[in-house]
């Protein structure tokens, strides 16, 4: 089942890839940050923070990778554009398939949040940013109290169509997983604004994804919640024309 395979919307997936590790490592050595602060007890309970004096605002940015790909140090060329507004930026990591479960993905999720939450360096104004499988996770944690604001990238919110697919192997997904893990599913009420986006240029099943989900939430909280389709972007780019044209 190719819906689900983002290499086939564009003809360079591994030099894309390859460009946002490069920019990463120069980030890194550019920018202030400690790196692999441990949350939890797990090998990969940790986050990288790059701190900011004064910041006016915190970053949490989930990766994607479809729960058992790539790592939180791919994307710290996400920092700079979030230190130039002003604020402060957190890379979190978690576990991933077929080693660790959907459900131990999500826990680790909430306890990042938790660790944040009892940070001197948090600021009031905190955003959960999340790409791909990071926006599935961080969708999952819209009620919690740290957040602010919720911007969902290029996200996955219903699980039935992956349990149909090659990445099922590594994920075993039950259904009663997919009913507990899909974020469609609940029903809880959220009170914080998240803006749903997509690219245009992506697979039609992640397009499909993001406006399920923004009709089944956007339908309890319509005020709180917005879906946009952006033109000329795909499932690799949302992340520059975000960050970099986008956030504030």
């Amino acid at each position: 089942m190719r819906q689900y395979d983002n290499a086939t919307t564009v003809a360079n997936e591994g030099e894309i890839l390859a460009s946002f590790q490069y920019r990463s490592l120069l980030s890194y050595q550019a920018y202030h940050h400690i790196k692999d602060i441990k949350y939890g007890s797990q090998n990969r309970s940790t986050m990288d923070f790059f701190p900011l004096a004064h910041a006016n605002k915190t970053v949490i940015f989930i990766h994607g990778g479809y729960w058992q790909w790539c790592d939180k140090s791919d994307f710290a060329f996400i920092a700079p554009y979030i230190l130039a507004k002003g604020a402060q930026c957190v890379l979190l990591e978690y576990d991933l398939a077929p080693q660790s479960h959907i459900s131990q993905m999500v826990a680790q999720t909430q306890k990042a949040l938790d660790f944040i939450a009892q940070q001197n360096w948090k600021t009031d104004e905190v955003l959960l940013v999340g790409h791909s499988a990071g926006a599935h996770l961080g969708a999952l944690c819209l009620s919690h109290p740290l957040l602010t604001e919720a911007v969902l990238l290029s996200g996955i919110y219903d699980l039935a169509p992956i349990r149909e697919t090659h990445l099922n192997h590594a994920l075993n997904l039950s259904q009663d997983d997919i009913l507990e893990y899909s974020p469609i599913y609940h029903k809880e009420s959220v009170d914080i604004p998240c803006i749903v986006l997509c690219g245009e240029l992506e697979l039609s099943e992640l397009r499909w994804q993001s406006q399920n989900y923004f009709e089944h939430k956007g339908g309890q909280d319509q005020e709180l919640f917005s879906l946009e389709t952006i033109s000329g972007v795909n499932h690799y780019s949302i992340l520059e024309h975000y960050f970099k044209g986008r956030f504030e």
